[in-house]
């Protein structure tokens, strides 16, 4: 984390914050040029984020707000094999970026899969993601060379998973 910037409190999300999530979600998939079928873009749940989430066990959500503004997001949820979680959704704003908040957002995931129990912490990415890419490796993930069975997403071209 940057000097100077206080540890932020992360909170769950709440309906209120669905459409500002799905906006923080694909502006950024635009941006790196990854909105394509196959990706969180997509995904049937992109707008009622707070209801899935909130109505998935062993699955938690959290906000970043900034000022009243929703700045990103990112959690957990079950995958489909048996003790995996899936690192889900963790996306920020160009202006929420370099402050911290990826890495409280990871640490909060990572602490959250290990209390739920789970064994594996896997996620799906883009090899265009060079700054993500590089805050998994911090975390010790290990580059996949296949998407694990059970995906949602079949477009991402990078895999990882970290033994909790």
């Amino acid at each position: 984390m940057k000097e100077g910037v206080a540890q932020m409190p992360l909170r769950l999300i709440e309906p209120r914050d669905n459409t500002a999530l799905r906006q923080v979600i694909q502006s950024t998939l635009r941006e790196y040029h990854d909105d394509l079928p196959g990706t969180a873009y997509y995904d049937p749940q992109l707008g009622q984020l707070a209801a899935f989430y909130q109505q998935t066990p062993y699955a938690r959500y959290w906000v970043v707000e900034q000022q009243g503004q929703i700045v990103g997001g990112g959690g957990i949820a079950p995958f489909p094999q048996s003790g995996v979680a899936e690192l889900q959704k963790l996306y920020l704003l160009p202006n929420a970026r370099g402050q911290g908040y990826a890495t409280q957002l990871m640490q909060h995931c990572i602490t959250t899969a290990r209390e739920f129990g789970y064994h594996t912490l896997y996620l799906e990415t883009f090899k265009n993601l060079h700054t993500a890419i590089k805050m998994y490796e911090k975390y010790q993930f290990q580059p996949l060379t296949a998407a694990l069975s059970g995906t949602a997403h079949s477009t991402c071209d990078a895999w990882y998973s970290l033994a909790l």
